[in-house]
């Protein structure tokens, strides 16, 4: 969202932001000239948010209202009804599939388009909200280049207190759903074949009290491996911990989309992830990565074992990777994809009153809303 807000305000275009008091949007966005509102946005169905939005609409001329959240999709969907001008875009991220009712999809009906990260997400979502699949759009998640630029490996090494000539990451929620347990029961598995490795557990927990991880924690001892085991939570500094290990594994349940492997290869980073739909629309198995089943835990340890016993293969397969991922997702071309989506779904209008009144002059909006 962020990074969205930021490239769109660099081509020009007046930025309108609906947040929740307290957003860590603020802090994210301190440097970017965009106009804030809070609103309270409590549950999909915030009829004082939807007033408030619609008043932003009107007020401001807005032509583009895109919604990121699904708890935020019937509030922007209310009020882009009453204020009947702009149009509605949706982002779906999320694998799980939307709610599927007669209220959701009559809210929902005259969405201008949605952006689906995969194909997966794209025909979960038409079928669903029983859509055009026309309006239904695959734009992925970008990297930034300038994130993923080569770092110091040992002074990286040194920050994250490796020890062994080689490490093993797994980078995200920790939730059950990330395969954490799964990778944690893989390491135990390859530890009876090679002593040099250790691992790392990147990422928090959404409970404060932190269940799974503790879970986590108690599972390596159980299996006589925490002593290779680290958890070092919510990392700020991904470029080097990215330049501090070997090889990054995504042992994930499912996926909408998967940042960390598209950051891992940017990086340059070995990648083994999971043989789901969506990782299959970014990793090329044998080729710019590995992919192993899903929550197959002798699978992705035989794997591992063969990326660590095999330097070239790692080398070649982070080349390729890093490649491929710079030529599908650099941030300027999902941006431009964006921004011309916003584009079509205006001038869709101009092109249906110039049917209507032949003759009319046509125009493009200047202000996109998010």
């Amino acid at each position: 969202m962020a990074g969205l807000v930021r490239a769109l305000v660099s081509h020009g275009h007046d930025l309108f932001l609906a947040v929740r008091p307290n957003s860590p949007l603020r802090e994210a966005l301190s440097e970017v000239t965009v106009s804030w509102h809070e609103m309270p946005l409590r549950n999909s169905l915030d009829i004082r948010s939807s007033r408030a939005i619609a008043d932003l609409i009107t007020n401001q001329d807005i032509d583009i209202v895109h919604a990121h959240m699904g708890r935020d999709y019937l509030v922007a969907a209310l009020a882009c009804r009453r204020a009947r001008h702009a149009k509605l875009i949706l982002t779906r991220h999320h694998y799980l599939p939307m709610k599927q009712n007669a209220i959701y999809r009559w809210l929902l009906q005259d969405v201008a388009a949605v952006i689906a990260v995969s194909r997966t997400v794209a025909t979960s979502c038409a079928e669903r909200l029983a859509l055009d699949p026309a309006k239904v759009h695959v734009i992925p998640n970008w990297i930034e280049p300038s994130r993923f630029n080569p770092v110091d490996r040992e002074a990286s090494r040194a920050k994250f207190r490796i020890k062994m000539p080689l490490s093993v990451a797994c980078i995200g929620q920790i939730t059950p759903a990330k395969g954490q347990e799964e990778f944690i029961r893989a390491a135990a598995k390859l530890m009876r074949s090679r002593s040099d490795v250790e691992f790392l557990i990147a990422g928090s927990e959404n409970d404060e009290r932190a269940p799974f991880t503790e879970f986590l924690a108690d599972l390596a001892k159980k299996l006589g491996i925490a002593d290779r085991v680290s958890f070092k939570g919510y990392v700020y500094h991904m470029q080097e911990l990215l330049g501090a290990v070997d090889v990054v594994v995504v042992p994930s349940w499912d996926e909408g989309f998967s940042l960390v492997t598209i950051e891992a290869l940017a990086a340059r980073r070995a990648v083994l992830a999971s043989d789901v739909a969506a990782i299959r629309e970014i990793v090329k198995d044998g080729t710019t990565g590995m992919l192993s089943p899903a929550r197959d835990v002798s699978a992705l340890a035989s794997k591992l074992l063969w990326l660590l016993s095999d330097a070239p293969l790692r080398e070649r397969l982070a080349s390729q990777g890093q490649r491929d991922a710079y030529a599908r997702f650099s941030r300027d071309q999902i941006i431009n994809q964006i921004e011309a989506l916003y584009v079509e779904v205006i001038n869709a209008d101009v092109i249906n009153a110039d049917l209507f009144n032949p003759g009319a002059g046509s125009g493009e909006g200047s202000s996109a809303g998010s």
